[in-house]
């Protein structure tokens, strides 16, 4: 079930890059930060996001919606499986859906 969920949302992320006909304020903020890094200048986000990566348990329960015990989730997680390499693969873990996401997903990056 959680491959299919991933096979979907991978899906719809490479045909929203493909098309990028519709813009939202995620793909404006996106589209600056590429630019930027085109000209060789180093740009600070307007707000600091939370590196799922490298975040504690502390700093994840600050997040809405995330408790101790989904903190601990996603730490297991990536101590299993590696590096997230998009915010959207938070999604795989059991318990987070995608509405949970869509809530924290402006404050969550990867690096």
């Amino acid at each position: 079930m959680k491959l299919l969920i991933l096979s979907l949302l991978l899906v719809a992320i490479g045909s929203c890059k493909s098309g990028e006909t519709t813009t939202n304020s995620n793909s404006v903020a996106l589209s600056a930060s590429r630019a930027d890094t085109t000209t060789g200048t180093q740009t600070t986000p307007h707000d600091p996001c939370l590196n799922l990566n490298i975040a504690t348990t502390e700093e994840l329960i600050r997040l809405p919606g995330i408790g101790e015990v989904m903190a601990k989730r996603i730490i297991d997680y990536r101590a299993r499986h590696g590096r997230f390499r998009r915010p959207q693969e938070i999604i795989i873990i059991e318990g987070f859906s995608e509405r949970k996401y869509r809530a924290i997903e402006r404050m969550v990056c990867v690096e």
